[in-house]
């Protein structure tokens, strides 16, 4: 049995990683398959990242969103303009995320700068967001105190009964990660566990094996 029985995160470990030994010239790709052979390999939530943002006074904060799509941009999900997050990733332009699958013992960590997304694009992610979340997604204004949950459980019910889209609110916006530095951690029962980072240089993406 392997060292990695006193010690692991992982429910699975040895998962092969080509990649490692032979890395593309760049890694979103790299990313957008491994979140594909995710979900084919049975992870529960493979798109849910926490992330982490930061106040102008290094005060940190995370959660765990949904995101929507990862492709040569970066990585995009939404999230409410008035909320903690937002708000942080406004003043300091900056936040790291880290998808975590135990079942495969594997990890992908971004950060970079965060873009707020056009509002063109911001609508047609609305449009894209299942009606049942709509209505939710307009009363609430996330991160503020909740002094009535009865109340704003009303607010939604009412435009719930309507049984229809509804129209995006200001506060609905979509943000662009747009990574500096990506990460790959795939797990080693041996403890070699195998890292490949990338990091963004004006000639493209330099890449370096660290020691696990």
């Amino acid at each position: 049995m392997g060292a990695s029985r006193f010690e692991t995160l992982t429910g699975g470990t040895g998962l092969a990683f080509g990649e490692y030994d032979d890395p593309p010239a760049e890694p979103m790709d790299l990313v957008a398959g491994w979140l594909a052979a995710a979900a084919e390999q049975g992870v529960r939530e493979p798109r849910a990242m926490t992330l982490a943002t930061a106040d102008r006074a290094g005060r940190c904060w995370q959660r765990v969103i949904a995101i929507i799509a990862v492709d040569a941009d970066g990585v995009l999900f939404c999230t409410h303009a008035g909320s903690r997050k937002a708000r942080e990733m406004a003043a300091v332009c900056w936040a790291s995320g880290l998808l975590y699958w135990r079942e495969t013992g594997q990890q992908v960590i971004f950060a970079g700068p965060v873009r707020e997304c056009a509002p063109a694009e911001s609508e047609r992610l609305w449009d894209a967001r299942p009606v049942p979340l709509h209505a939710m997604s307009s009363v609430s204004r996330q991160s503020e105190p909740l002094p009535d949950p009865d109340g704003l459980r009303a607010q939604a019910r009412e435009l719930e009964l309507l049984d229809r889209p509804l129209p995006r609110p200001p506060g609905f916006v979509g943000y662009r990660l747009v990574p500096e530095e990506v990460e790959f951690w795939a797990a080693s029962d041996d403890r070699m566990h195998r890292r490949l980072h990338y990091r963004r240089t004006g000639a493209g993406w330099r890449t370096t094996r660290l020691q696990p």
